[in-house]
């Protein structure tokens, strides 16, 4: 298994193009937005919360509401990318052009393909605190951040 470093990145300015416009993709978007990051969000589905969040982030969350198409990602175009759409060849497809062009990707149906993960984040007395899972248990992370958001 690899091992990742745990980083903080100023999002400020960066674009964040993200596939997909589900729960996770949502719960994503709306963390990367709080960071300063310009989001584009491509799907052809857009849960009605994204366009909610597009009314409170006009210069910052773009919709383009199709499909992935092969090779359109381009470097200049992305900081990084999210592959969150329900389709395990789409976001396999999406990570392998990222790779191909250099471009840090997320893959939500396959941590192995993962350049970067996403967090819990716990904001408490001026801090924030990252907490991920070595082993992959996604619930262990949230009942371990629920006891530090109450303590």
């Amino acid at each position: 298994m690899q091992t990742y470093f745990p980083l903080f990145v100023n999002l400020d300015q960066k674009k964040i193009l993200v596939y997909g416009a589900g729960k996770i993709a949502t719960r994503r978007i709306t963390g990367i937005l709080r960071f300063g990051a310009s989001v584009v969000v491509k799907a052809p589905h857009i849960q009605k919360e994204i366009w909610e969040l597009q009314k409170h982030y006009t210069t910052r969350l773009f919709i383009e509401q199709r499909p992935y198409q092969c090779d359109e990602i381009q470097k200049k175009g992305a900081d990084l990318v999210l592959a969150a759409t329900n389709d395990k060849q789409i976001n396999e497809m999406i990570c392998i052009e990222c790779r191909r062009k250099g471009i840090p990707v997320n893959n939500a149906s396959d941590s192995s393909q993962c350049d970067f993960y996403f967090p819990a984040f716990v904001e408490r007395d001026g801090m924030l605190i990252a907490v991920i899972s070595t082993d992959g248990n996604h619930k262990k992370v949230a009942k371990f951040s629920a006891k530090l958001r109450v303590d």
